[in-house]
């Protein structure tokens, strides 16, 4: 795998003292993008780690980039879950999770997704697993099953304890632990 800490901007102290915001548009930019999204997909033997694989959900919005890019090298489906307030036509789904400083909305529209589908999330980084474990919640109110998600960084050391487990494997390309 592709050594990604030299192709993500780390900026410290942002937004807050203490905390490091990793710049993923720095690796979008970089000829590196399309190397990655090829690699994380071999991660994933092409749909073999999670069995078959119907459609990819990208969480708004730089879960935008990083699936849409991989549902092309995958040759799925793209579904976007966008914030709540985004115009969206329709009868819309809705989930609410909790952030350390209030709450967030997550929606998705209704018949996009079914009882047949078969759904990878994808979203640019993970850190407690709210926004994913939302987005999981989300799409099952639609019949659909989440087989598993993939991100290009995950703060392991943010994670929630029970986030994943034996029913939700999380692939990243980089993980950071502390």
């Amino acid at each position: 795998m592709i050594n990604l800490k030299e192709y993500i901007r780390t900026v410290p102290d942002y937004p807050v003292a203490g905390v490091n915001f990793y710049d993923m548009n720095s690796l979008f930019a970089s000829e590196m993008w399309g190397t990655v999204v090829e690699e994380l997909a071999k991660e994933m033997d092409y749909g073999s780690k999670f069995g078959h694989v119907t459609h990819v959900v990208g969480i708004e919005s730089r879960g935008f980039v990083v699936g849409s890019a991989l549902s092309n090298e995958m040759l799925k489906p793209f579904v976007m879950v966008r914030k709540k307030g985004a115009k969206y036509p329709g009868k819309l789904l809705e989930e609410t999770y909790e952030l350390e400083y209030g709450s967030d909305t997550l929606t998705l529209q209704e018949g996009i997704l079914g009882h047949t589908s078969r759904v990878l999330i994808a979203d640019d980084l993970v850190a407690t697993g709210g926004s994913m474990d939302a987005t999981k919640r989300l799409i099952e109110k639609t019949g659909a099953t989440v087989v598993g998600g993939i991100t290009i960084i995950n703060l392991k050391y943010l994670n929630q304890e029970d986030l994943f487990n034996d029913k939700f494997e999380l692939v990243s390309g980089l993980e950071v632990m502390k």
